[in-house]
This record gives C-alpha cells, sequence and structure tokens, in this order.
C-alpha cells in the first residue's frame, strides 16, 4: 500500500480538469471510495496507483513526485535563466560572426 499519495492525486486530477466520478469510473470503484484515498482516509495499492498514471498518461515514479521539489531546482534556482542568458549571447555572437564573414568575403570579391 502507498500511504499519503492523495494530495498528489487531487493536484494532478485538478490539474487535468477531471471530476473524482471519471476517475473512479476508470478504476472501477464508487466516488466515495477514490474520495477516501484522495483524502488520506483509504490508502492505494501500487496496482490501484499504476492505473491512476495511466489515466492520466505519466509515469508511476512521476506521479509519485507530484509536489516534491528537485533538489537540483534548490541548488540552482537561476539555472534556466542563466542557460537562456548565455544562449542569447551565444545567438548575438554568431550573428556578428556571420556578418562580419559576409563583410570579408564581400572585400575579398571587390578587390579580385
Amino acid at each position: 500500500m502507498i500511504q499519503n499519495i492523495g494530495k498528489k492525486l487531487r493536484a494532478i486530477r485538478s490539474t487535468h480538469c477531471i471530476s473524482q466520478k471519471i476517475v473512479a469510473d476508470q478504476l472501477g470503484i464508487s466516488v466515495t471510495a477514490y474520495s477516501k484515498i484522495e483524502t488520506g482516509i483509504t490508502d492505494v495499492s501500487f496496482n490501484k496507483v499504476q492505473q491512476i498514471a495511466d489515466i492520466y498518461g505519466v509515469s508511476m515514479v512521476d506521479l509519485l513526485r507530484i509536489g516534491e521539489k528537485n533538489s537540483k531546482d534548490e541548488q540552482y534556482p537561476d539555472l534556466k535563466k542563466q542557460l537562456d542568458d548565455l544562449n542569447t549571447r551565444y545567438n548575438d555572437q554568431q550573428k556578428k560572426m556571420i556578418e562580419l564573414y559576409e563583410i570579408i568575403r564581400t572585400q575579398k570579391t571587390e578587390i579580385l
């Protein structure tokens, strides 16, 4: 049995805008039974977690990670911004290099 998964199930269900009834019907259980899983009153089996993951089209591991912070994100909070800035600078430099190449090529053609 997997404990303390209810909040994760509620979170993914709400992001997909699906009712408890739809999930319960697909699992073959009552809405009350599914509600008890989300509220933590009832534990859920690995088999049911796999079925729920299939409903949302995610892996069971990703389903279990919902709401958890990635430790790398905490270590490097500005990493994406820094990478985007580097990419922009690289693209700007690449454009300048192409412009310089065109100038040099044009000058060589004029000399010949």
